[in-house]
């Protein structure tokens, strides 16, 4: 992988991290944030201690790097990425971590952001509760305070 798609700068993974999105598998966590500035996707790779040694922390890298690299065409944005390998990563071959990376990236693409899901679902619950809405069989308290009850 070039020079320019790499993020190797701690504050740029902090920012990712904190102003990013996410997406998730069983094997790797993707955040990423758009940045028009950037003239190409830039990637990052956080492998911890937890997958194992550093020659198989080292390997995990050498084939996210590959897979990242084969993949980047279909990246048409400018994005900084910033790739977690969870442990389980550490006993893939490369097929499968490919696999794992187009389905991360083509969750982004479809806008499937499950941080979105999260808000949606919360601002869902929320109109519920203001309608005086909840589940069938339950009471609401404000209608019971005026001798009603939701049915």
């Amino acid at each position: 992988m070039q020079r320019i798609h790499r993020l190797t700068d701690k504050r740029d993974f902090q920012r990712v991290f904190h102003h990013g999105h996410s997406f998730a598998n069983r094997y790797l966590v993707l955040y990423y944030l758009k940045t028009p500035t950037n003239p190409a996707f830039r990637v990052g790779f956080s492998v911890s201690k937890k997958v194992g040694k550093a020659v198989t922390r080292n390997r995990v890298k050498r084939l996210l790097r590959e897979a990242f690299r084969l993949e980047k065409e279909k990246v048409t944005e400018s994005y900084d990425f910033v790739v977690i390998a969870r442990p389980s990563a550490a006993e893939l071959d490369f097929h499968t971590i490919r696999q794992n990376v187009q389905h991360l990236l083509r969750n982004m693409e479809n806008g499937v952001d499950a941080n979105q899901r999260k808000a949606n679902a919360s601002a869902r619950r929320s109109a519920s509760n203001k309608r005086g809405e909840g589940k069938p069989g339950q009471s609401n308290p404000a209608a019971a305070s005026k001798g009603r009850t939701s049915s």
